[in-house]
């Protein structure tokens, strides 16, 4: 009796929160209400009769859509997550009554004669018995976005598994038999494509409800679906779906929770001493951002993991290809979006890239410690998301014969590349970008966009046009500084598709003020040196060098050749490390040297700017260089035993010289190598003889001739320098030896003592008187 009185009050809250003359009811009652009775009903017809009426209910629903819907997206998210743990919690718990009475009956226990596994009076009805009664009330009166949130909660109860022990997987796996499992999830797949093609107006509050149910159901639910049963998932239908839901209000919502902390009142930049954001946990935007990170029933975001999968799932299944270039359209919005709010959140900039070691100075102590760290963690999720449906578009378009087409290829590749641009403010905070997904679709987005220069040429425009302008002359914008890193590492990959007017214009012209000192360059650099910026330093000489070491750039070589010379020397050591100086000298010498076109007409520039690095280390300074930062950070050296550890400008240009000696032109590089060895000798050591830094050299020299650096021609010359040519004592001692130099040394000594001077096959003297 008591259950009848408590279905009758469960049915009369329902339709009671709909109307107007009565309040509404509290939610928690009418769900708790329904869960138990969900699992103490005995007569199944009930069940179907609860269900169906819950499903119409006006109190649940009605704020959800209608003319009246009031919900928003929090209030509808946690309605729907509601309703699928309601029937979640039911399932398990008529499961576990059914195993123990299972149990029961094995023992011999008393009662265990109630034991059935069918429907009988008085009795709770089995797992297989409860869930067809579920879904029988699911019917034509409601929507089917509602009913697959029920069969998931369903599925998700008796067949989701207890996966903390064998034995518990193997019970839930005997909780249902395989065809009414086979039959729930088939349920599952038909109400998620029967909601899909249901048609809303998309002003509609229940079409962006809808799609959010059928989204989070299957979220939930995929994992548990059979192959055969994902086979049949309408994925056309499903991705626009799943794009509407990432880039909503469900979701990230347009990375809209940057721009909420820019404008909260109470973030604000404290004066000295305590300098710094200031970003208190009681502030509005925290309190909402905590929110949809730690609680799944609120937003998607905090299973934006297994929503990524589910994606990319659907990518690779999809049928229509116009499907994929709908959810990349979807991800370049979310991507423009967030960066465009970054882009005007500039109270957020400096701390954001500053690196690791000084973000907390400029961080309050709260901030640094709480709020700060949920930020970052909600905006690498965007990134990681996006990655990851990035990567399973770009693996398709790769096999997918309409995606390959001329037509579609280069913008696929374009729009993936702005996706990446629009979130690189997530990629470069602490190296968030460096993971499989994001590399993969970088890199292949790269190689197919080269295929096409035209396009590759408009793209790189467009970015040059996009950068964020200099502010002022002295200062570093961090903004800039990040626009123009990414730009640089993207342009370089370009340099040899390009012709030689946009190789000029898009990769020399915008690296040059980061190149080339405002000392050496004609152009004013709005570019002052700090240590954060010597990544952008070393991309700016990339991006030139890859110029440089085109053929058919071989003009732009020749004329930019000395000049960029130049401008190594004067960024060398402030702006540059050791090894970014050491590689692109090495880079420059092997373009002005054979076989590139250059040195047909310009056979002694090689010849030249090494005599200026031999010029220069002779007078150069000896102090100890800081560490390298590239080094610093887990990046392999330019070589093991010569450029790790101690050095000094003078000891770096020695080693440059000892680097460019495998790409000299074969007549000179024997008088190289004699010049080289004798300039090891020139460095100054705090040892006489033996100091670290001449032993760099010394192991430097002997990995170039030893080490597969040479050619075979360049090798064999090599060889004979270092034996019978004394090259070898030149390096180790400082002194010329071998056997072609013993002769000379022993004339050099007879001509010193004043001994007489002959020519070689000279006349014998007079004979001597034998009598």
């Amino acid at each position: 009796m008591a259950t009848e009185r408590l279905l009758k009050t469960t049915l009369a809250l329902y339709h009671d929160g709909g109307h107007p003359h009565h309040p509404q009811p509290p939610s928690d009652r009418i769900f708790a209400s329904t869960t138990s009775l969900l699992t103490t009903l005995t007569n199944p017809l009930n069940v179907t009769l609860l269900t169906s009426h819950f499903l119409t209910a006006p109190a649940i629903w009605g704020p959800l859509a209608g003319p009246a819907a009031t919900a928003s997206s929090e209030s509808a998210a946690q309605t729907c997550f509601r309703v699928v743990s309601v029937f979640n919690t039911a399932g398990l718990h008529v499961r576990r009554h059914e195993l123990e009475e299972a149990a029961a009956h094995r023992a011999g226990l008393a009662g265990s004669a109630a034991y059935r596994r069918g429907v009988k009076e008085d009795r709770r009805p089995g797992s297989e018995d409860w869930a067809r009664a579920v879904a029988q009330g699911a019917d034509g009166k409601s929507p089917r976005w509602r009913h697959l949130l029920v069969l998931v909660g369903v599925l998700l109860g008796l067949g989701g598994g207890d996966k903390t022990s064998p034995q518990k997987q193997a019970q839930t796996q005997e909780t249902l038999s395989r065809s009414r499992r086979a039959a729930l999830e088939q349920g599952v797949v038909a109400a998620a494509n029967l909601a899909l093609a249901e048609h809303h107006h998309p002003e509609d509050p229940e079409h962006a409800v809808s799609r959010y149910a059928v989204v989070m159901g299957l979220n939930y639910a995929l994992s548990l679906l059979s192959e055969h049963a994902r086979a049949n998932l309408q994925t056309d239908a499903l991705l626009p779906a799943i794009a509407d839901v990432l880039a909503g209000p469900f979701g990230f919502d347009g990375g809209r929770i940057v721009e909420a902390v820019a404008r909260d009142p109470l973030v604000s930049l404290q004066p000295p001493p305590n300098s710094g954001l200031h970003w208190p946990e009681a502030s509005g935007s925290f309190q909402h951002l905590r929110r949809r990170e730690t609680q799944q029933a609120l937003s998607i975001v905090a299973s934006a993991g297994p929503l990524a999968t589910m994606a990319a799932f659907a990518v690779e299944r999809a049928a229509s290809p116009q499907a994929v270039l709908v959810v990349l359209d979807a991800l370049l919005a979310l991507a423009d979006s967030a960066g465009a709010r970054w882009t005007a959140a500039r109270i957020l900039h400096r701390p954001a890239l500053a690196p690791a070691e000084g973000a907390a100075a400029l961080l309050s102590a709260e901030t640094a410690q709480t709020t700060w760290p949920l930020l970052w963690q909600h905006l690498k999720k965007i990134l990681y998301t996006a990655a990851v449906v990035l990567q399973a578009i770009v693996g398709r378009s790769l096999l997918d014969r309409a995606l390959a087409s001329d037509s579609v290829a280069p913008q696929l590749a374009v729009k993936a590349l702005r996706v990446l641009h629009g979130l690189d403010f997530v990629a470069s905070h602490d190296g968030a970008g460096h993971f499989q997904a994001y590399q993969f679709a970088y890199l292949a987005s790269i190689d197919i966009l080269a295929r096409y220069p035209r396009a590759a040429a408009e793209f790189l425009s467009q970015l040059v046009a996009a950068r964020p302008p200099a502010t002022t002359a002295t200062t570093d914008d961090p903004l800039r500084l990040t626009s123009d890193l990414f730009y640089l590492n993207l342009a370089e990959h370009f340099a040899a598709v390009l012709p030689v007017e946009d190789c000029d214009r898009l990769l020399i012209q915008p690296a040059l003020p980061y190149v080339a000192p405002a000392t050496v360059s004609a152009l004013p650099s709005h570019i002052a040196y700090s240590p954060r910026m010597v990544e952008v330093f070393e991309a700016a000489h990339s991006a030139t060098l890859s110029v440089l070491s085109c053929p058919h750039n071989a003009a732009i070589a020749a004329a930019l050749g000395p000049v960029y010379a130049e401008a190594l020397f004067a960024s060398f050591p402030a702006r540059i490390s050791a090894r970014q100086f050491r590689l692109a000298f090495k880079t420059l010498i092997q373009i002005l040297s054979p076989p590139f076109p250059v040195y047909a007409t310009h056979p002694d520039l090689a010849e030249t700017l090494l005599e200026m690095v031999r010029f220069k280390a002779l007078g150069a300074a000896t102090v100890p260089l800081p560490a390298n930062p590239s080094e610093a950070q887990g990046e392999p050296p330019l070589a093991s035993s010569s450029s790790a550890g101690l050095v000094t400008e003078q000891s770096a240009l020695v080693l440059t010289l000892i680097d460019a000696l495998p790409f000299l032109a074969l007549p000179v590089l024997e008088e190289w190598m004699t010049t080289a060895a004798e300039t090891i000798w020139c460095i100054q050591d705090a040892h006489a003889r033996g100091g670290p830094l001449r032993q760099a050299a010394q192991r430097r020299f002997w990995e170039v001739l030893g080490g597969g650096e040479m050619d075979v021609e360049r090798a064999a010359i090599g060889v004979a320098w270092w034996g019978n040519g004394g090259g070898g004592e030149l390096v180790l001692t400082g002194q010329r030896g071998g056997a072609r130099f013993a002769q000379q040394r022993a004339t050099a000594a007879t001509t010193a003592a004043g001994g007489p001077v002959v020519m070689s096959g000279a006349l014998p003297g007079p004979p001597a008187n034998k009598l």
